[in-house]
């Protein structure tokens, strides 16, 4: 049974000899000894779960841009609230007070 080569013992030479490309799958199945062996030790690799996904699938962070938009939406009204409580206060304080 062939294992993946430890990550500490591999030299940069060997790092910059590795020439796979994109959507490729090596003969040596990334050092594993077996598609089967590789997936369950390593899982897939960024392009295979590129094209397992269906352009159908829901987005990821759908929810995040809600939570996002509405805190910002929060945020905007908060300050707009705050000056309108200043600017009457301001202009108008004294004479609501009775001192103008």
């Amino acid at each position: 049974m062939t294992e993946a080569k430890d990550p500490k013992k591999i030299s940069p030479e060997d790092l910059n000899a590795i020439d796979n490309q994109w959507g490729e799958r090596p003969d040596d199945n990334f050092g594993y000894e077996s598609e089967e062996v590789r997936r369950a030790h390593r899982g897939l690799e960024d392009w295979e779960l590129l094209e397992g996904m269906s352009d159908s699938e829901p987005r990821l962070f759908d929810w995040l841009r809600k939570v996002t938009g509405s805190i910002i939406l929060g945020v905007v009204i908060f300050l707009a609230v705050a000056y309108g409580i200043y600017y009457i206060s301001y202009h108008y304080g004294p004479a609501l007070l009775g001192k103008g």
